[in-house]
């Protein structure tokens, strides 16, 4: 019995795990801040789209959208280069939190 009730109480904490990272950011534009060095900037988000420029730890960010592809989170932030003419790019969502 005790092995169904921990089993139980794993797969809730999980599923809570994965709904917050699912939902990092309540609305939109929100200020977020890169948590990871050289994170590449894609046009699409995918990592196999042209990559438009990067991001290095600590850089703040204007985060505008959130897409879900193929289960991962992906942000689409303002371009803080805008070198291409893109209003936009996108961020792979691991490395994009909530700026506090």
């Amino acid at each position: 019995m005790r092995k169904v009730i921990l089993a139980a109480v794993l797969v809730c904490l999980c599923l809570s795990c994965a709904a917050y990272g699912a939902s990092r950011f309540r609305d939109f534009p929100a200020k977020g801040i890169c948590t990871g060095d050289y994170v590449r900037l894609r046009e699409e988000p995918n990592t196999s789209s042209m990559v438009m420029g990067r991001l290095f730890k600590g850089d703040t960010v204007i985060v505008v959208s959130q897409s879900t592809v193929k289960g991962e989170v992906w942000y689409e932030i303002e371009d803080p280069e805008d070198e291409y003419g893109e209003t936009t790019v996108w961020v792979y969502g691991k490395y994009i939190r909530p700026r506090r």
